[in-house]
C-alpha cells in the first residue's frame, strides 16, 4: 500500500491528460497511463486516481503484443504496472516493472527502485533502491533525486546522509520545471 500512496503523492504530480485514447493500443496505453516521471512518455501524464485500471490494463496487454520495437513495450510494461497498481495487484505490477527495467527503460528502474525503498511486495533492499534510482537518474528521470533524497535522509538506511539527501532534492527542485 505504501508504494501506491508513495507513487501517488511523490512521484505522480502531473496535470490530468486531456486526450482521448484513440483506437490504437500503444496510444491507448500511453493516453490512459502517461506516467509523469517518464522522460520518455508519448502522451500528456494522467495522476494515479485518474486512472481508468481495467482500461489501461487491457489497452496495454494488447499494445505489449503488438509492439514492435523494444523501448515502446518498455514503456507498455510500466503503465500496465500503474494500472496493476490502480486495481490493487501490487505483484503484478512489480513484475510489470521488472519487465520494464529488463528492457533498460529509465522509468522502469525508477518504479523498482520505488519498490525496494519501500519494500511493499518486495523485500525492502536499500542498496537495490540506490541502484536503480541512479539508473534511472542517470537516464534523466528526474523524479529519482527525490527518492533518493528520501533514502538518504533514513536514519535506519545505511547510506543515511544529510548532505547527500539535500544534494538530491536541490537537484530534484532545480530540475523540476
Amino acid at each position: 500500500m505504501r508504494l501506491v500512496i508513495l507513487i501517488a503523492s511523490l512521484l505522480i504530480l502531473a496535470e490530468p491528460s486531456n486526450s482521448a485514447a484513440s483506437d490504437q493500443p500503444g496510444s491507448s496505453c500511453d493516453d490512459l497511463g502517461a506516467l509523469a516521471a517518464d522522460p520518455l512518455r508519448q502522451s500528456e501524464p494522467v495522476e494515479f486516481q485518474d486512472i481508468h485500471a481495467n482500461q489501461l490494463i487491457n489497452a496495454c496487454r494488447a499494445a505489449i503484443a503488438s509492439a514492435t520495437k523494444p523501448q515502446d513495450r518498455a514503456r507498455y510494461y510500466l503503465q500496465l504496472g500503474r494500472g496493476q497498481l490502480r486495481d490493487g495487484d501490487s505483484k503484478g505490477a512489480i513484475s510489470s516493472f521488472h519487465k520494464s527495467a529488463s528492457f533498460a527503460y529509465p522509468a522502469g528502474y525508477f518504479a523498482l527502485g520505488v519498490a525496494y525503498l519501500l519494500g511493499d511486495d518486495v523485500e525492502k533492499d536499500d542498496a537495490k533502491a540506490k541502484d536503480y534510482l541512479l539508473l534511472a537518474l542517470d537516464n534523466n528521470v528526474i523524479w529519482a533525486a527525490k527518492a533518493l533524497s528520501a533514502l538518504h535522509e533514513n536514519k535506519a538506511s545505511e547510506f543515511y546522509d544529510v548532505e547527500r539527501a539535500e544534494n538530491y532534492l536541490t537537484l530534484f527542485q532545480d530540475s523540476r520545471f
